[in-house]
């Protein structure tokens, strides 16, 4: 079914990112939603996790995905990486259930990783909810410059504890990941973001 691909939610720094993250997904669950936390990387989920279970919120964990689980439950949490998160067939009919909030804790350095969650949600047999999450200090922007952004940020004086959506900045965003992608010749799996860049890409600083 046609996913709903929300506006990147773009926070000031990754503290706020985080909170944020955790606010999302207890709000969700308040409204009877079931949510699927995703991240590219491990130590993003394991920041988050400690986080959440602060809330009061169990979260189920998960190495490969029953589609038919996640659209006919209500008010369930599951998290992991993004890459388990694998759609292989469409089903035909939907199936009935709660509203189902994908909510990614960030980018992938390469915008075809991210490109990946699309398309498995758009198989899904539930209607739902696809936000990206991203901090002007995500390493993705410290590689380019996040200046610019953070010029919008004061230009529009917004506060800090709040988050932006904007054409511009999910332009900027693709147009770094797309040059990223350009000069990678390998995609190794790491931990972090922080490595990502160190192994893929050893001549960045």
């Amino acid at each position: 079914m046609p996913v709903t691909l929300n506006d990147d939610r773009v926070w000031f720094d990754e503290n706020r990112k985080v909170e944020q993250i955790c606010d999302q997904v207890s709000t969700a669950r308040e409204n009877g939603h079931s949510v699927l936390l995703l991240s590219h990387f491990e130590s993003t989920l394991a920041r988050l996790a400690p986080l959440l279970g602060e809330k009061g919120i169990s979260l189920e964990r998960f190495s490969s995905l029953n589609p038919a689980e996640l659209c006919g439950a209500s008010g369930r949490v599951w998290f992991g990486l993004a890459r388990n998160f694998q759609v292989t067939y469409e089903t035909s009919l939907p199936t009935e259930g709660a509203a189902l909030e994908i909510v990614v804790a960030e980018h992938h350095p390469m915008q075809s990783r991210d490109q990946e969650i699309v398309e498995a949600a758009a198989k899904l047999a539930c209607n739902a909810e696809l936000c990206f999450h991203f901090s002007l200090d995500d390493p993705v922007m410290k590689h380019f410059g996040a200046d610019p952004i953070k010029a919008l940020f004061e230009r529009l004086g917004i506060d800090k504890n709040e988050c932006i959506t904007h054409p511009f900045i999910n332009t900027a965003i693709r147009n770094a990941q797309e040059k990223i992608e350009s000069q990678v010749g390998r995609d190794l799996t790491t931990q972090s973001a922080e490595d990502w860049f160190k192994y893929n890409l050893p001549e960045k600083k």
